[in-house]
């Protein structure tokens, strides 16, 4: 083993999820003394008698989708490569197996999948130790609100405090520090002539997705509805802004690609009796299983338009938090139409 991670906690940590992720599924992991240049730690895992050998990359703290994306081109090799942490949240549990990144962490979470025949997919576990920092506390929701306008209009991001205020429902206090927020962490940039701009649109729109799903969605007001006449209900199309088609509801009419299984409205709810109608008109009543889930827009509803549904990333932000891979393939296609919106309007 490389003497120097002996003092830099990598082999402390290393071993805390090798004794965490024997006691969640019995695997016993083992360090070798060969260590790979530019890995962390070299090891072996014991499973069901076949040993995998991988390199180790240790991250104390994962709350960002873009450096599991930074580590993915670092290293180059997936399929070699085993993330070690402290204890991963849900949401990058799951981007590492959506992007086929392998790990294990500090609460005996794990994602291993050779490619032939092991398959490990633990998630949900948490840390005995208690907890100090907030995950991913930049993530505000008046920055998660502002990232949601400047995925519907690119332009916005130059426009005067007041407008990004009045479209996005957030006070002007507030937008200097979001932008300088966005700044640190490189989601956005400022070209030669000094205009600001998103800098990758792909790891954009997945920042704000998962903050979207964890940070932003949790404080907005949400109801949940059963029908008889699910199929009545989704044949439905708005008539006035104040409601619009979200989630599957709206991938079906931006894809054509997805039957619904579920429907998600987004309804104005500053405006009581928008809510109070469409309830009379396809005798919804309230059920915390139901099938329809309708939840407060958040933005301005004159201000972005896609209507009869909401914003693009909105719809692709809905389909993958459901975790459903065929929601997820049709995101995919719904993901290249908003990096196409964003370059085309960024010019």
């Amino acid at each position: 083993m490389n003497i120097h991670s002996l003092f830099d906690g990598d082999t402390e940590l290393i071993g805390k999820a090798f004794d965490e992720l024997h006691g969640s599924v019995g695997i016993e992991g083992k360090f070798l003394d060969d260590v790979t240049p530019g890995a962390d730690a070299t090891v072996l895992l014991n499973i069901n008698g076949k040993r995998l050998r991988y390199d180790c990359q240790v991250k104390k703290k994962v709350d960002r989708y873009t450096l599991l994306l930074d580590l993915l081109t670092k290293t180059g090799d997936a399929q070699h490569t085993l993330l070690v942490s402290s204890p991963l949240s849900q949401e990058m549990a799951n981007r590492c197996r959506e992007l086929g990144l392998q790990f294990i962490d500090t609460a005996g979470n794990a994602y291993i999948n050779d490619g032939a025949g092991i398959y490990i997919h633990v998630t949900g576990l948490q840390s005995k130790e208690p907890r100090h920092a907030s995950i991913n506390s930049t993530m505000t929701p008046v920055l998660l609100r502002m990232m949601f306008g400047f995925l519907a209009d690119p332009a916005l991001l130059n426009a005067p405090y007041r407008d990004i205020a009045y479209k996005v429902r957030v006070s002007t206090g507030a937008i200097g520090r979001a932008l300088e927020t966005l700044e640190t962490r490189r989601l956005i940039g400022t070209t030669a002539t000094g205009k600001r701009m998103i800098r990758t649109p792909e790891l954009f729109l997945n920042e704000w997705a998962g903050g979207y799903a964890g940070r932003l969605k949790p404080k907005l007001r949400k109801y949940r509805f059963a029908t008889d006449n699910f199929d009545r209900f989704l044949d439905w199309s708005p008539e006035f802004r104040s409601s619009a088609w979200g989630g599957e509801p709206a991938a079906m009419r931006l894809t054509q690609h997805l039957k619904p299984e579920a429907g998600t409205l987004y309804v104005d709810m500053h405006d009581p009796g928008t809510l109070k109608e469409i309830v009379k008109e396809f005798r919804l009543r309230a059920d915390p299983q139901g099938r329809i889930e309708v939840v407060e827009i958040f933005w301005d509803a004159d201000s972005f338009d896609w209507f009869p549904t909401v914003p693009s990333h909105l719809v692709y932000a809905d389909l993958m938090a459901t975790h459903d891979s065929r929601n997820i393939a049709v995101a995919r296609q719904i993901a290249s139409q908003v990096i196409d919106h964003v370059h085309a309007t960024s010019r």
